[in-house]
């Protein structure tokens, strides 16, 4: 008879998960695509209603994550939901784009942002960077293996200092009154070149991009002791609170630096942290970016290795992945995203795949948040300790939203969009050679 292996401890709380989700989301985003959506989007009040938009597409899809997440409170977020809803192919074809692409990619990126911004501060030579941001991902990967209380403590003190500090940002401009109420113009107000179905589509890209992260509480529901109530809670306490952040800090920007002035710059923060501090807002806008960079790679660290710990517990993945450390933290697994995101670094071919990351998790979401239909049509009776409110606006809002934006990213470039799609199919002969050799083995 087999020995039952060790399973992840439930020593989490709401908070931790709810750090998780923050802590993901606010990383180099904020910083980076404001002056992108300005440029497709040129009006203050145009502007901040896409920032909101993308709020509710997020807080849409959490609702339904939500409802997942108190029927299966599995480890893995949406691959459980996939493995339960779907079966086990469609589950391996998530792990294996999440593998790929959007997790190391994505931590990656941000590794590189924070080494940029960390040479502001230390000199580091162009040729070193690289090798400094695999090494943060290394190191991150590390200190999560260290145990679970301590990573999650880890992520919350990353998190609390970074929404304190754009708290102070946001509050620093009323204190100071350093902004202009000129600045900001009524949402039915058009630009002189009017808006395009193409243009808002790339906005709204590059938003959920800067969203993106609001999914991954629920990768923790078997490390969380109430997952069935304090998941939900997480979901919602993260994502509200990120939108209600977002729409704030971009106010701020717009109300200081008006449109023009988020358009034609490359660092907006640090534009208007100049402007509200002198000459220490640079200093201060770059420790808050160290800070924010590094809660967001070690919350992407943190839910992905949990996506492929389950993975290997399912025999979809290597065994060994899906073994629990002494120090109860799934270290394989976490050694394994952060060597991935490391290689990625070094190689630096991550930027084309970033490009079309949204359109291959917009793909998963909806298959998601359409399981939640799927599970009421078919199972009616099973048990839902929390049920998406509304039923069915909400996810009728994100799959519509979700639809039309996959269908204006394809239409605005079809290459990369075709790029990711055949990565997903290229996991169909993927599964069958892992089944055809994992059976004969599993079954002696």
């Amino acid at each position: 008879m087999d020995t039952p292996r060790p399973e992840l401890r439930r020593v989490l709380g709401v908070w931790d998960a709810a750090a998780l989700i923050v802590g993901i989301i606010i990383g180099s985003g904020i910083f980076a695509t404001p002056p992108l959506v300005a440029g497709y989007v040129p009006s203050s009040g145009g502007m901040l209603a896409i920032w909101f938009l993308g709020g509710v597409l997020a807080f849409s899809g959490a609702l339904c994550y939500a409802e997942l997440a108190a029927m299966f409170p599995f480890t893995g977020g949406s691959y459980a939901f996939l493995r339960e809803s779907y079966g086990r192919f469609p589950a391996f074809s998530y792990g294996w784009s999440a593998l790929l692409i959007t997790y190391p990619a994505s931590i990656a990126g941000v590794s590189l942002v924070f080494t940029a911004y960390l040479a502001r501060l230390v000199s580091i030579s162009d040729p070193a960077r690289p090798w400094v941001a695999a090494s943060v991902c290394l190191i991150m990967a590390g200190l999560n293996i260290i145990g679970v209380r301590f990573g999650a403590v880890v992520l919350k003190l990353f998190t609390a200092a970074k929404v304190l500090a754009l708290g102070m940002i946001v509050l620093a401009v009323f204190v100071l009154s350093k902004g202009s109420w000129n600045n900001l113009e009524p949402i039915s107000i058009i630009p002189p070149g009017g808006l395009s179905a193409g243009a808002l589509a790339l906005a709204l890209a590059a938003i959920i991009w800067t969203y993106s992260g609001w999914d991954d509480g629920a990768t923790l529901s078997g490390e969380i002791k109430n997952p069935d109530r304090d998941v939900v809670r997480a979901l919602f306490l993260g994502t509200l609170g990120v939108t209600a952040i977002y729409v704030l800090v971009n106010f701020t920007y717009v109300f200081v630096l008006g449109v023009e002035g988020v358009q034609n710059t490359d660092s907006v923060a640090v534009d208007v942290a100049d402007r509200l501090f002198g000459t220490g807002g640079p200093l201060f806008i770059t420790l808050l970016i160290l800070v924010s960079t590094l809660g967001s790679i070690t919350g992407m660290i943190i839910s992905s290795s949990r996506i492929f710990f389950a993975m290997g517990r399912d025999k979809l993945f290597f065994d060994v992945v899906g073994r629990v450390h002494r120090r109860g933290t799934p270290a394989v697994a976490l050694a394994a995203v952060g060597s991935m995101a490391a290689i990625y670094t070094l190689v630096g071919s991550f930027e084309q795949i970033v490009r079309y990351f949204v359109f291959i998790s917009m793909i998963w979401l909806a298959l998601n948040v359409i399981s939640v239909i799927r599970q009421r049509i078919l199972h009616p009776n099973l048990k839902r300790p929390f049920r998406v409110p509304l039923y069915p606006v909400p996810p009728m809002i994100f799959l519509t939203v979700a639809f039309g934006l996959m269908y204006q990213l394809f239409r605005e470039n079809t290459r990369d969009g075709l790029i990711g799609i055949g990565v997903v199919l290229a996991s169909v002969p993927a599964f069958l050679v892992w089944e055809r050799f994992r059976t004969p083995r599993d079954s002696r």
